[in-house]
C-alpha cells in the first residue's frame, strides 16, 4: 500500500515537471470533531482534534496541464500534523501527503478550488490488547491518511491571500491489521498563503465531453485479513461498467462488481467467496481524471458481511495512455472504510 501511495503521488507531480508554474507556499490551522461510528468510540465524540499544516504548492500554465482536468490546478505537498485531544490513547499523527487542488471558479479576487489529497501517516499510540485497548481506530503506526477540501481563497495583495477550508479527513490503515475502525475527523481550516510569482492565466477552450455512453472494463487487487487474524489472502474484483456525461464535469453511469475474496471462509473450511453486487455511480469528468463515487448492493450478503446490504466505494482514475487507466480505490460501509486497492482499466 506504500508503494501505491508513492505511484499516486508521483503521478501527479509528473505532470507539472516542465513550463511555467505558479509557485506558493502556505500554513493552516484547523479544528474539528470526531466521527464516532461505533458504539465504542462513543466516548471520544467530545474529542476536537486540531491540526497545523504546511503546503508548497505549483501550478503550471500550459495548455497541456490545462487539458488534464479542463482547469488551472495546483500541485504539491502537504506536511501535516493532528493532536486527537487525547494523547495517551488517541496520540498525534504526522503525515506528508500529495495534493491535488483544481481552480473551480476564479475572479480577480476570489476563487473557490477542491483540494484532495493521500499521504503516509506516522501515529505515536495505536492498539495494544494490554496498554491501549480503549484505541480501536489505529492498530499500525504507520497508516495512510485520505482527505477531501472544498477551499475559498481570497487574494489580498499581489503577494498573499488567505483562505477558508472545510475538510473531511480519514486515517486509517487500509484493513492491513486488526482492529481497523479508522478515523474520520471533519474539520474547519483558516489559513494564507505567499505566491512567490505571477503569471498571466491564458484562456484555454475547454474540451467538451463526448455525450454518447462510454463503457469500461476494470480489475483491482488488495490483500485483506482473514478474520481477527493478520493473516493477509488476496482479494480480487472485476467490474463492467457504463457511463455518460449530463455535464461538462458530471457523469452518471452503473455496473457490476463481482469480487473473488480468498480472506473468507467458506462451510468447507476452505478459503474463496464470491461476491457480486450492481451499483450506481456519478463521476467527476476532469480530463485525463475520474473520480467516481458508487453505491453498491450485494446480490448475496455474506455472513461477515451481516448487517451491511449497500457499500460505497471511492475510486480516482487518471488516464494513461490511449484509453488505459489506473488509480486507487476505498471501499466503506458507511463511515467505516474496509480496505484501498490498487485499479487498471480499460474505456472503450
Amino acid at each position: 500500500m506504500r508503494s501505491w501511495c508513492i505511484i499516486f503521488i508521483g503521478l501527479l507531480f509528473s505532470m507539472n515537471s516542465h513550463g511555467q508554474a505558479i509557485r506558493r507556499m502556505g500554513a493552516e490551522v484547523q479544528h474539528g470533531f470526531i466521527i464516532s461510528h461505533a458504539s465504542d468510540l462513543k466516548q471520544f465524540s467530545n474529542q476536537r482534534p486540531t491540526g497545523l499544516l504546511f503546503s508548497w504548492q505549483s501550478m503550471n500554465t500550459k495548455q497541456d496541464h490545462w487539458e488534464a482536468c479542463n482547469c488551472f490546478h495546483y500541485l504539491g505537498f502537504e506536511f501535516s500534523y493532528f493532536d486527537f485531544g487525547d494523547k495517551d490513547v488517541l496520540g498525534e499523527a504526522y503525515t506528508l501527503s500529495g495534493s491535488f487542488e483544481p481552480v473551480l471558479w476564479r475572479n480577480a479576487r476570489w476563487s473557490v478550488n477542491l483540494n484532495s489529497g493521500i499521504g503516509i501517516t506516522y501515529l505515536t499510540r495505536i492498539y495494544d490488547p494490554q496498554t491501549n485497548p480503549e484505541n480501536n481506530f489505529f492498530s499500525s503506526p504507520i497508516s495512510f491518511l485520505l482527505f477531501v477540501s472544498p477551499v475559498f481563497e481570497y487574494k489580498f495583495s499581489e503577494k498573499w491571500s488567505s483562505h477558508l477550508s472545510l475538510n473531511y479527513n480519514h486515517i486509517s490503515n487500509g484493513g492491513q491489521k486488526k482492529p481497523n475502525r479508522g478515523m474520520n475527523f471533519p474539520q474547519v481550516g483558516a489559513g494564507v498563503s505567499y505566491h512567490f510569482n505571477q503569471l498571466p492565466l491564458p484562456e484555454y477552450p475547454m474540451n467538451e465531453p463526448d455525450d454518447r455512453w462510454m463503457y469500461w472494463l476494470e480489475t483491482g487487487i488488495t490483500r485483506r485479513n482473514v478474520g481477527q487474524t493478520n493473516n493477509k489472502q488476496p482479494s480480487v474484483s472485476m467490474i463492467a461498467g457504463a457511463k455518460r456525461p449530463v455535464s461538462n464535469i458530471n457523469g452518471l453511469g452503473g455496473g457490476v462488481e463481482i469480487i473473488r475474496d480468498y480472506s473468507l471462509q467458506k462451510e468447507s473450511g476452505n478459503y474463496g467467496k464470491t461476491i457480486s453486487a450492481p451499483f450506481i455511480s456519478h463521476h467527476f469528468l476532469l480530463g485525463r481524471f475520474d473520480f467516481s463515487q458508487r453505491m453498491a448492493w450485494y446480490l448475496h450478503q455474506p455472513e461477515e458481511m451481516e448487517g451491511h446490504r449497500f457499500y460505497q466505494r471511492y475510486v480516482l482514475f487518471f488516464r494513461l495512455v490511449s484509453d488505459f487507466r489506473v488509480g486507487v480505490s476505498l471501499k466503506a460501509h458507511g463511515h467505516v472504510a474496509t480496505h484501498l486497492d490498487l485499479r487498471l482499466g480499460w474505456q472503450f
